[in-house]
């Protein structure tokens, strides 16, 4: 056979080839279905108000497929160090302001969050547990300790998909001035702590 015919039959042979594989890549990776991940960014903030415990927390949501999807609800799970739990639910989104001079300020209302293929968001949330005392003070009576979050995420159908576990130390100073302002109506001050997986 003639070596030109011969490799010219073999570039076309490859280019069908190539084209093919090419397609059904393609194909699979616009058709993969949305892949999410939720995460807990470093730190988290804790405060009282006059008869709620909140938190807010910060998150990064990213989306690995290429279809979109929606997060419609998260909530979080607080576990003292006497394995006392409550339940946070998610109220709003939150907007740190500290490079203004202020504290925090709420945002919009709890709604869902759509994240499209490939790609990420990121969100401050604002959590409340509204369990309270006879005196109309918050149950969330934080000791000294490890205290332990559960953080999840669910679905359009009400799924949770994602939970995560994560951890963190109140010493003996913060317990002390959050305390004090779980009484202290009119205290809206807020402590930050490291948190780790």
């Amino acid at each position: 056979m003639d070596p030109t015919l011969l490799a010219g039959l073999l570039g076309a042979g490859g280019s069908i080839v190539g084209a093919l594989a090419g397609t059904v890549l393609g194909f699979k990776l616009s058709n993969s279905k949305a892949e999410l991940d939720v995460y807990v960014d470093n730190r988290i903030w804790v405060y009282y108000l006059p008869s709620s415990f909140c938190m807010f927390i910060p998150i990064t949501v990213i989306n690995e497929g290429s279809h979109s999807a929606t997060i419609t609800k998260f909530e979080v799970s607080l576990i003292s160090p006497t394995k006392q739990k409550w339940m946070l639910y998610w109220e709003e989104f939150a907007e740190e302001n500290s490079h203004k001079g202020e504290g925090w300020s709420r945002g919009r209302a709890a709604n869902p969050i759509l994240i499209h293929g490939k790609s990420g968001t990121q969100h401050y949330l604002r959590f409340s547990s509204f369990g309270q005392t006879s005196d109309n003070l918050s149950d969330v009576v934080l000791t000294t300790g490890e205290y332990e979050f559960e953080f999840s995420a669910f679905d359009r159908d009400g799924k949770n998909f994602d939970t995560k576990k994560y951890k963190f130390n109140i010493e003996t100073e913060p317990q002390q001035v959050l305390e004090a302002r779980r009484k202290d109506k009119d205290d809206l001050g807020t402590w930050w702590f490291p948190i780790r997986r």
